[in-house]
């Protein structure tokens, strides 16, 4: 597979327009299910017209593997994604693989903050730079954007103005135990009469020899009713009904050195009294005043903001864990989905009322987010099934797809005959019931050694790593599925030979982990166990996770396996409100497709929708592995 940017001309241009609507975990399952029964008249429309098909996942099935595979056509391999969360060889720590600071960076200038995540070329890399107008919205691993001639604004890995992935402040009078999930986000206030003083905390100040928080003062009045109260940050007055969300909020931060940075805030409250609970989400980039830039052009993120007004700009604005963690409720939660579908559509229609030709490419990701919490209400074997819940929030999910429906129906409406339409998912949904300790197998095989042993009170069973004795380890996990080898040479303790001794290692784990059962119930856990080489091909393979492990419906990897844990059990109940997921094995998840216009093949990968793209306008890539399917 070559890996240039090289472009061939095929022929004739089939199409003057093509529309992309990413609908992110659309299951087939759920999707036919209400097809048949008359609830998604869009969809049904649409499958009629062209085709409808099941779309083979990447592997992992994760988010980011999977949309950075439909953006180049190619396996991870060649773009680099392979987690959610990587390795840094030099030491084994987990750090982000979907946001990376650049290092080199050392004057803090605004276009270097960042360094690209996705390698290769994208489909609108190739259309843009053919004189193709080329317009994508929110479209994940796209952070920190080639500035090229197409328009982009970046979705998933789009940092908060600290730089991160987003983090919520929680205000509260309440006394919060130290041991509490989610402690690190409170912030304890004290009720004086009716007004509270406290503060909003923003992007680190450099100094020379410490790195501080910069705060801004935030004052709030609480009338004797408790309804609502009164925030007032920097002279800036806003009003927060209980129950309800707060309009945005501009924040300036002062950094020193005459530098100075803007970025948004809303507000939920919980309640006034007797205890004191106010959500804040975590503070946004100003999309108006971007601190770092997230769309190409610099100016095209301002150009939707004047359109738009403020909008969430976070990579993963959803936040899943502020209802993990009780600071927000279901409804809470639902109406912020709500809102940043709404704030999508006003994008993706302010552009589809200038489309005259071209590439629109959209992606909306609510639909995910929305499947992870509230799967438990489909499935009565699920640890925290409840029947009273499942009542009362069952319809969300179907909601949801009647939400993508009605807006596949708004934009069916703009499209004609010279106008192809693509709408896909990145891959479907499965239940999350039992957590599976990779490290602990390990462990318990032999292949992981520790330096004492993790009591069953220790629930993070030592994060980060901490009890690994590196010089009698062969092997450890991290991320969701991903298994590295310590090999000599290449990490900083290693002992397993490479060549011959890393081929032995992966065949006896492959083998020995398909094998695991579950003892609650003898259910198999493990479906398949693959090799990094039978996988992955590309320029970034030696990146790649030695094995990748796919799991049976119903198990996922651990959040502690994600960060290097290793508790004293192997598998355990999942007793998170994060009740669905789909980093299961692919052949369980698989996304799907609907055109209008027929399709031919029986068997689709999410790599063949980027050459499609290109054949579309006349125009084929060699360094694309999918296949055109038009």
């Amino acid at each position: 597979m070559a890996e240039e940017n090289s472009v061939r001309f095929t022929g004739g241009t089939k199409y003057k327009r093509v529309i992309l609507l990413g609908m992110d975990g659309l299951d087939p399952k759920i999707l036919s299910h209400l097809m048949h029964q008359g609830e998604l008249p869009n969809f049904s429309k649409l499958s009629q017209m062209g085709s409808y098909l099941p779309l083979a996942t990447s592997n992992p099935a994760q988010s980011p593997v999977a949309w950075a595979s439909i953006a180049t056509g190619n396996n991870p391999g060649y773009h680099g994604i392979f987690d959610f969360l990587g390795r840094r060889v030099t030491d084994y720590m987990p750090e982000l693989a979907i946001l990376k600071m650049n290092p080199r960076n050392i004057f803090a200038k605004r276009e270097s903050m960042f360094l690209p995540v996705m390698q290769g070329n994208a489909f609108w890399d190739h259309t843009s730079d053919n004189g193709i107008p080329s317009t994508i919205l929110k479209w994940p691993m796209t952070f920190q954007p080639k500035q090229n001639r197409s328009r982009l604004y970046a979705g998933l890995g789009v940092p908060d103005i600290k730089g991160g992935l987003g983090r919520y402040c929680f205000y509260t009078t309440k006394n919060i135990a130290e041991n509490e999930e989610g402690i690190e986000k409170v912030v304890k206030v004290k009720l004086n009469g009716n007004q509270i003083k406290t503060y909003l905390a923003g992007p680190n100040i450099a100094k020379l020899r410490t790195r501080e928080e910069a705060k801004v003062d935030m004052n709030i009045s609480v009338p004797s009713d408790n309804s609502k109260i009164e925030i007032n940050i920097d002279g800036t007055k806003i009003r927060v009904n209980k129950g309800q969300w707060s309009e945005w909020v501009e924040v300036k931060f002062k950094l020193g050195l005459m530098k100075t940075a803007t970025g948004i805030v809303k507000f939920y409250l919980n309640q006034a009294g007797p205890d004191f609970e106010l959500y804040m989400t975590p503070v946004q980039i100003n999309p108006k005043d971007p601190a770092f830039v997230i769309s190409s052009p610099d100016d095209y993120i301002r150009e939707l903001a004047g359109e738009v007004g403020h909008f969430y700009t976070l990579g993963m604005p959803e936040d899943t864990k502020a209802v993990e963690e009780g600071r927000t409720d279901e409804e809470a939660f639902i109406t912020m989905c709500d809102e940043i579908v709404e704030e999508q559509e006003k994008m993706l229609w302010y552009e589809l009322n200038r489309f005259k030709e071209g590439l629109l490419a959209s992606a909306f990701f609510s639909t995910d987010r929305i499947q992870h919490i509230f799967w438990v209400t489909r499935d009565p074997a699920h640890p925290l099934y409840d029947k009273a819940y499942a009542e009362k929030y069952g319809h969300v999910i179907d909601d949801y797809y009647r939400k993508m429906d009605r807006i596949l129906g708004e934009v069916m409406k703009q499209v004609d005959d010279k106008t192809a339409i693509l709408v896909f998912s990145d891959h479907g949904f499965s239940s999350f019931r039992r957590t599976v300790h990779i490290n602990s197998w390990l462990v318990q095989n032999g292949l992981m050694a520790l330096t004492r042993k993790v009591s069953r009170d220790d629930k993070d069973g030592g994060g980060l790593f901490q009890y690994v004795d590196w010089k009698n380890t062969k092997a450890y996990a991290l991320g969701f599925g991903s298994v590295y080898f310590n090999i000599k040479g290449r990490e900083r303790q290693g002992i397993v030979e490479p060549g011959a001794g890393a081929d032995s290692l992966a065949n006896k784990i492959a083998d020995e982990l398909v094998k695991l059962t579950d003892t609650k119930d003898g259910q198999s856990v493990v479906r398949n166990v693959y090799k990094n080489k039978d996988i992955y091909s590309g320029s970034c393979i030696n990146s790649s996770p030695d094995l990748v492990v796919g799991f049976q419906d119903g198990y996922r990897s651990s959040w502690q396996t994600a960060i290097g844990g290793s508790p004293a059990a192997i598998i355990e109940d999942n007793l998170k409100k994060w009740s669905g997921d789909h980093i299961v094995d692919p052949s369980i998840v698989p996304g799907i497709l609907l055109t209008n216009f027929n399709i031919n093949v029986e068997k689709l990968h999410q790599m063949d929708i980027a050459p499609t793209v290109l054949s579309c306008f006349g125009m084929s890539a060699d360094d694309m592995e999918g296949k055109a399917f038009l």
